[in-house]
Parts: C-alpha cells; structure tokens; sequence
C-alpha cells in the first residue's frame, strides 16, 4: 500500500525518510492537520489530474496517531472523525497517490488505525538517540566534515544541543563555517556553540524590541526544534511592551522599576528604546499580541507562523 507513517522526535531524520520515498518527484503537495483537514488529504489523494501523475501527499499529523483522554482534548469529536476517514481510506486506497504522514509524537499502537496501517501500510519508527549513542554519532559526522574531535568534545556539543540530533546537526554545521578542519578542542567551539532556551529567547526579544531583523531571524533559529512554547514568547514581550507603554504615558520610572522588579541596567535599556515606538504603535503592537494568543489557543496560528508574524510585527 502507497501510504506510510513516519515518526522520530527529529524534522531532520523524518525529512530524509521522506526523502527516500519520494526521491526526485517534483509532484509533492504539502498537508498540515494544525490548520487543514484529513478530507482535504483524503480528497487530494482520490482526485484524478489529467496526466495522471503519481503524487506524493506529505501531511503533519499532529495528535492523529496518538492517543489522548477526552476530558484533555476539546477537539476530540472531530479528531474520531478523521479517524474514521483514514480508516476507510485504508480499505481503499488511491494507485496515483502515496500519503505520508509524519508525527514528531510517539504513536498509539493499540488505536485501531495504527494495527491497519501495520498490516497494510509502512510504518516507520525511528527510536531517539541515547546521549551516549548520540555523542558517538556526533563524532562520525565530524569526521566525515574532516574534524578530529574526542569523546569529550562531542559530549560538550551534545550536552549543549540539548541532546537533540537536529540541534546537534545545526551546531556542526556551524562548526564546519567557522572552525579550520583537523582536531579540534572545546576551547575552539565554545563560542560557536549555542547556550540555552532562556538566552534564545531574551535574544530574540531584544532583537525585536531593536528592530533588527536581522538579528531576530538569527535568534529565532531553534524556536521550532527546540519545542519552546509560544506563550513563552507572548507573555515575555507583553511584559516588556507593558513597560515601555507606562513610560509613554509618563510614568515615573523608579515606579515601573520598583513595581516590575527590574534591575538598574535594564531600567536604562528601556529608557534608551522607548522613543524608538509612538504610543499608537504600542497599542497596535499589544492588541496584535492579543490577538496572536487567542489564535494560538484556538489552533489557528503554530509556532513557526508565530515567529515569523512577530519578525514582521516588530522589524519591517
């Protein structure tokens, strides 16, 4: 059967299954269940175009191979549905077209749609990287960009990717940008290496808040991989526009220091950015922030598309 399951907790070793399968077709259609519909998939894949081309139907699954608790899931109803749809779908599946799905999320094999797709499907499971094995790839992948690095070194890379192949893989590829081949140390990456969440997203805050964008798209690098969740972004930006919008209206800064708990550095960073906004510009900016929450809690913005609207938001 031309229809396939693929999860990993990595984009990176799922997208290089998809890639085997699909190999150099050019007939790819893009799905995402966040935002579209399985009958969208469905009806793609039994729709008939006048060459008859087979096609390849890459769909983000999200939560439709795993298993939930109703009470947990507001959209449980109309995740049955789909379901069901796949089901059928199952039974009878189209000869122009090979779907394949993709979930960042560990499967329920007891679902009924699971066993189908066992028996008459492709699954394929790839298990997550140990830190031991993965520090062991670590350093075959650098050997193969003609680093000689030791099991320290690789620990230090992994360690600070968050034991997480993508992040990994990004940090070697800035390794082989900015590091001269041969052996190298830790001394010699410490500053190419990435820190941590926290710094990520002041950075990327900072960066918006600067209007560099240049900087924001720099920083918001590993949002996607890293998992962070957008909320974390919103509530941290509504904090700090909630600030520079009491120093427009002339609120005394000790005031805002002292209510906000903020240190006398930071107190002078707001103070030095705040004309870089007009009070109307803060009031655009705070009501869109409201908006993006409600339309993250409503499923009708993810955190890529997030990202990218507050790049736009703050930088063009």
């Amino acid at each position: 059967m031309k229809i396939y399951l693929i999860t990993s907790d990595s984009y990176k070793l799922i997208n290089s299954e998809v890639d085997k399968i699909i190999q150099d077709s050019l007939n790819v259609i893009k799905y995402d269940l966040r935002v579209d519909s399985l009958t969208d998939v469905i009806n793609e894949a039994n729709y008939f175009s006048l060459t008859n081309e087979h096609k390849y139907i890459i769909v983000k699954s999200a939560n439709l191979f795993k298993g939930s608790k109703k009470e947990e899931n507001e959209k449980e109803e109309s995740l049955n549905n789909d379901i069901k749809l796949l089901e059928k779908y199952i039974t009878n599946p189209s000869e122009i077209s090979t779907i394949i799905f993709t979930s960042l999320e560990s499967p329920d094999k007891r679902r009924k749609v699971y066993k189908q797709l066992a028996e008459k499907g492709n699954i394929i499971e790839i298990p997550a990287f140990n830190k031991k094995d993965l520090t062991y790839k670590c350093m075959e992948l650098l050997k193969k960009k003609g680093y000689t690095a030791n099991y320290d070194v690789a620990n230090y890379i992994v360690e600070n990717s968050y034991v997480n192949y993508d992040i990994m893989i990004s940090e070697i590829n800035k390794i082989n940008i900015l590091c001269k081949k041969g052996n190298i140390g830790i001394s010699d990456i410490k500053n190419v290496i990435s820190k941590s969440i926290s710094v990520s997203v002041r950075n990327f805050i900072n960066s918006l808040v600067n209007r560099d964008i240049q900087k924001s798209i720099k920083y918001s690098e590993y949002f996607e991989t890293l998992k962070i969740e957008p909320i974390v972004i919103l509530i941290t930006l509504a904090n700090e526009l909630e600030i520079y919008y009491l120093l427009k209206l002339g609120v005394n800064p000790k005031e805002i220091q002292i209510k906000y708990q903020k240190e006398d550095w930071k107190m002078r960073e707001y103070l030095m950015n705040v004309d870089n906004y007009t009070l109307k510009e803060i009031k655009k900016i705070i009501t869109n922030l409201n908006d993006y929450d409600y339309r993250l809690k409503s499923g009708l913005l993810d955190r890529e598309l997030l990202v990218d609207l507050l790049i736009l938001e703050f930088c063009e």
